[in-house]
């Protein structure tokens, strides 16, 4: 047998090749089916979410670490909401952190008292990214306060409200 170093070069290339390619495909299959989380149980079964809620926090994750102590709430809003004239549709980018263990309701007033947008029931680790205002203000901008209220999830009852001004711009 002879030795045939050139021969042994593309051999040792062609292998180092698939090698690559396995590799990539593995690495491609963990993310494709089985590198995302798994989306989480559901906290309070029993409760009916806002049509709008989805799972996980604005950022897309989930939280599990310590849990606020009674009469603490931690939630966002957009610091300012913009919505079209025509369909009232805009980014409100809501949130009921996952370090709460009440569910929150928002309400969204003008400084006439009219309420222009409510949600329903949102739970620990759900927001809201986009919806819908209930009643669409003149084109501009206005100011607006945002209550926040939380609900204890055995009796629904309510546990006290925080607000926070925001901004309301409705575009043509």
């Amino acid at each position: 047998m002879t030795y045939n170093r050139e021969n042994n070069m593309k051999t040792f290339g062609a292998s180092l090749i698939l090698i690559i390619l396995i590799a990539a495909f593995a690495v491609a299959g963990f993310f494709l089916f089985g590198g995302e989380p798994a989306e989480k149980e559901d906290e309070y079964p029993w409760i009916t979410s806002d049509h709008a809620a989805l799972g996980g926090m604005l950022d897309g994750n989930y939280y599990d670490g310590e849990k606020n102590p009674a009469g603490k709430l931690s939630y966002k809003i957009a610091g300012e909401i913009t919505v079209g004239y025509e369909d009232g549709k805009g980014d409100f980018k809501i949130e009921n952190s996952g370090k709460n263990t009440c569910l929150i309701k928002v309400k969204i007033v003008m400084p006439d008292g009219r309420v222009v947008y409510e949600t329903g029931y949102i739970k620990p680790n759900q927001h809201i990214n986009e919806d819908i205002l209930a009643v669409i203000p003149e084109i501009g901008t206005h100011d607006a306060d945002a209550f926040f209220e939380g609900f204890d999830p055995d009796t629904e009852e309510s546990l006290g409200a925080a607000k926070e001004s925001i901004k309301i711009t409705v575009i043509p």
